[in-house]
């Protein structure tokens, strides 16, 4: 595959990443967005240490999702490419991967408290409780392996003491999810303090749990 090919995949992600950057769900260079190339068995990922400001289309890595190899010379693939890979692996509908630092999000992940159904845009846009991955340091294969167990067939999942991971079947949805998830974060963190919410009743998680299985395809 010629590597012109492969520009408009990396254009995508850098324009996600500094989407990602620009709404403030990461600082710096933290967090990674990647999304498959469609028909070819690679990825585009952000690289590793590369500040968001900076970043630039060429930057972005071409990696090989079976073997974790570059595909092209550049600079190295963001440390988080084995959950990446491990997600990819275990679902074949997912498009695109986002993994932020999110604030509110991340207050959870530091508690390990998951973010239940309160809000009816969770079901239709996560499918259910966004639950909480075991903890392993960042990078690690223990990481991705715990991450895609905690993901299941939802729409997001948190880290904990670290942060989130959203996929989609491309990047716009997968961004999406991404400050979904931290809006509905921030309103889950504020209603702790002031009481007790309320999860979503029975009828309303079966009707948008179908909602969102004919999203997610």
């Amino acid at each position: 595959m010629a590597a012109s090919l492969f520009s408009g995949s990396r254009r995508a992600v850098l324009v996600h990443a500094k989407k990602m950057w620009e709404a403030g769900l990461v600082v710096a260079s933290a967090g990674n967005v990647s999304a498959r190339i469609p028909g070819s068995g690679l990825i585009a990922i952000t690289p590793a240490s590369i500040p968001y400001e900076v970043m630039t289309e060429d930057q972005i890595a071409i990696v090989d999702l079976e073997s974790g190899e570059l595909r092209e010379p550049g600079p190295r693939p963001s440390s988080e490419l084995p959950t990446h890979r491990a997600l990819y692996a275990a679902r074949p509908d997912i498009g695109a991967v986002i993994h932020t630092h999110a604030p509110h999000v991340s207050v959870l992940a530091v508690l390990r408290q998951p973010l239940p159904p309160v809000l009816d845009e969770m079901i239709v846009y996560f499918g259910g409780t966004i639950e909480v991955a075991r903890y392993a340091f960042t990078g690690t294969d223990q990481l991705a392996r715990n991450a895609a167990e905690a993901l299941g067939d939802r729409a997001g999942v948190i880290l904990a003491n670290h942060g989130n991971v959203c996929v989609g079947p491309d990047l716009p949805r997968a961004f999406q999810i991404a400050l979904t998830m931290e809006a509905t974060a921030r309103v889950y963190v504020a209603a702790l303090g002031i009481g007790s919410p309320v999860a979503l009743p029975d009828d309303s998680l079966l009707s948008g749990r179908a909602l969102y299985e004919r999203r997610r395809i």
